[in-house]
């Protein structure tokens, strides 16, 4: 017989119930809580939420909605994900979509094209994993519209396609460097020239790659720009270089590219082959040489038959004429004037002719030397212009240099003071002659108006006028520099550097 429960064990029995349903309830809350959270979460995701049974989509979220374009959830419900997929992508999609709901390997994260309403291909990041709904296998997925960062990407492509395309026709070797010299990247040219490919030059220097070396090259443009942190350039000749037979000149070029704390990371370097240029201007250097000596020696020519024989045989014209009626005193005063008066026409010839031939060569220059010369000329111009020229020379007792730049000193002094007296408006000149092994230094300087250098320089070449390009050419051609200094209302000085090889007297 069962022994019926007493009140007190029935109470406290329905105070357990009580307590179970209010737990259970409080439960359910919870959960109802937790799954409207979580649907609310999903629905306002950022990404396109979608649970898909089969083929066939069965809860897609508001963003899904958006990025394919429709108005409403049901317009993709229901429907296969075929309609929103690319067609090129329909069957890779489908298949990865059974795999996974059949517990099989599949692709959980991959990109595909999708399809909006209005036709518009866009580009889809796909997350996948296979879930259980309502005790059945479905996909649920997660994706995003990357259109905008895979037209980007497409953009950085097609620039950096464009870009080495670009690098790759030009002619100069063009390379990407570490800051340790070592090649990132070259250009096709800086590879096929050399019998190399893009890939040989990787992780290699330009010193050891293409001339042997195992240190960088004097004069390196890399070198000085990551020492001054600034774009730098050089000219340099290589002896020998890796696929060239013979030596060559290069024009390099140097970007030091710096982060954002200002520290080099690498260079852009650059390199022109200019051998042929360089051995034109070579030549053209060596025939303006050359022209200039045949002009000086024409000069010298002409000077010494005006001075030898034209101013001779005037002088003992002249001379005949005086004594020409030296035997005839019966000769009418009248016929002697006349003559005395074709004897002064004759000396004023003589002057003229005399001193064209000084013009063309100064007779004295092989005779007396440089210094003499030079002194004897400022004099001359100081007497003739009125213009007060102070002429001294230091180191120059003894030294013989070559003739070519004797006469080109000379010439350069001529042409200063000439320009001078032309433009200047001065009223005194210095002139220094100073040798200063390996250079003689030869400086001219006014007391005159001065003038703008860079516009004169600019004028002149425009107009085609001689002065200081005349005297730059002269020093250029002597592989020398001229410098030109000036300011309006403070006078002019003009500084030139000339090489020469130091050679005393007496030294065999």
């Amino acid at each position: 017989m069962v022994k019926k429960p007493t009140y007190e064990q029935l109470e406290k029995r329905i105070r357990v119930l009580e307590k179970e349903a209010v737990e259970l309830k409080q439960a359910e809350e919870a959960l109802r809580e937790s799954n409207e959270r979580y649907r609310t979460a999903i629905e306002y995701s950022n990404d396109g939420v979608a649970i898909v049974k089969g083929d066939n989509h069965l809860y897609v979220n508001k963003k899904f909605v958006e990025i394919f374009g429709y108005d409403r959830p049901e317009e993709i419900v229901g429907k296969q994900i075929s309609m929103v997929i690319h067609p090129r992508d329909r069957e890779r999609v489908t298949e990865f979509n059974r795999l996974r709901q059949q517990g099989n390997p599949a692709p959980s994260r991959y990109e595909c094209k999708g399809l909006r309403k209005n036709g518009e291909i866009i580009y889809l990041e796909i997350s996948a994993t296979k879930s259980i709904y309502r005790g059945e296998p479905v996909s649920l997925v997660f994706l995003r519209d990357v259109t905008q960062r895979r037209q980007a990407e497409d953009a950085l492509r097609e620039s950096e396609a464009q870009k080495s395309a670009i690098l790759d026709a030009s002619d100069d070797r063009i390379r990407y460097v570490d800051k340790d010299m070592k090649i990132i990247w070259g250009n096709k040219t800086t590879a096929l020239v050399h019998g190399l490919s893009p890939e040989d030059l990787i992780g290699k220097t330009c010193y050891e790659l293409f001339v042997g070396r195992d240190t960088p090259c004097e004069g390196c443009a890399t070198l000085k720009a990551g020492e001054t942190g600034r774009i730098e350039k050089a000219e340099m000749y290589q002896p020998e270089v890796k696929g060239i037979k013979e030596g060559t000149y290069w024009d390099t070029y140097c970007v030091p590219l710096k982060n954002k704390a200002g520290d080099i990371d690498g260079f852009i370097q650059v390199g022109k082959d200019i051998t042929v240029r360089k051995l034109a201007e070579e030549r053209i250097h060596t025939l303006s040489q050359e022209l200039l000596k045949a002009h000086e020696n024409e000069r010298q020519r002409i000077s010494r038959y005006l001075h030898d024989h034209a101013a001779q045989d005037l002088s003992t014209l002249k001379i005949g004429c005086e004594t020409l009626f030296d035997d005839h005193p019966e000769a009418s005063p009248e016929i002697i004037q006349k003559v005395s008066k074709l004897s002064e026409i004759l000396q004023e010839t003589i002057t003229a002719v005399r001193g064209l031939a000084y013009d063309l060569r100064p007779p004295g220059l092989d005779q007396l030397g440089l210094i003499q010369s030079v002194f004897q000329y400022c004099e001359d111009f100081s007497e003739n212009t009125g213009l007060g020229v102070d002429f001294k020379a230091a180191g120059m007792d003894g030294l013989r240099v070559n003739p070519d730049i004797e006469i080109n000193l000379y010439r350069l002094v001529q042409e200063g003071l000439n320009n001078i007296k032309k433009h200047a408006e001065a009223d005194h000149v210095i002139v220094r002659l100073v040798a200063s092994y390996p250079d003689i230094l030869l400086r001219i300087e006014d007391d005159g108006k001065g003038f703008d250098v860079e516009g004169r320089l600019l004028r002149a070449s425009n107009e085609k006028r001689m002065g200081l390009g005349s005297m730059e050419e002269r020093v250029s051609l002597l592989n020398g520099n001229l410098r030109v200094q000036s300011r309006l209302m403070e006078g002019t000085k003009i500084l030139i550097e000339i090489p020469y090889k130091e050679k005393r007297n007496g030294a065999k």
